[in-house]
């Protein structure tokens, strides 16, 4: 059964604000699972989930989950160290070493024939 998400846009902009502000006074890096629990959700998938929705909340959450992406970014930059924050990045975010390669454009001919 599907939990309903009744966080309303002020209370969201708060408990993120908070969140932030707690990463920032500890030290510790934001990450999409910390901030789904300090907004009270479960983790990280209903995270993701609500912000994929339509609304000011939900806006809200992409805004935020975009903060943990460019706070994970700016260290693994500070870090200096390649393979752990290549690894965040690709696994945490999409990241990929390779270009995504596109479909190749143009018209495609089938010719379709009968078999006996």
């Amino acid at each position: 059964m599907e939990r309903k998400y009744r966080l309303k846009a002020g209370e969201t902009r708060e408990k993120c604000a908070k969140y932030f502000q707690r990463c920032q006074e500890t030290g510790q890096v934001p990450t999409a699972p910390g901030l789904a629990l300090a907004l009270g959700l479960e983790g990280r998938e209903e995270l993701e989930g609500l912000a994929g929705k339509e609304g000011r909340t939900c806006a809200l959450l992409r805004r935020a989950l975009s903060q943990v992406e460019e706070a994970n970014i700016q260290a693994a930059y500070k870090r200096d160290s390649g393979p752990s924050a290549r690894f965040i990045l690709q696994n945490g975010f999409g990241y990929s070493e390779k270009p995504r390669q596109e479909a190749p454009s143009g018209i495609i001919r089938v010719r379709l024939t009968e078999e006996d």
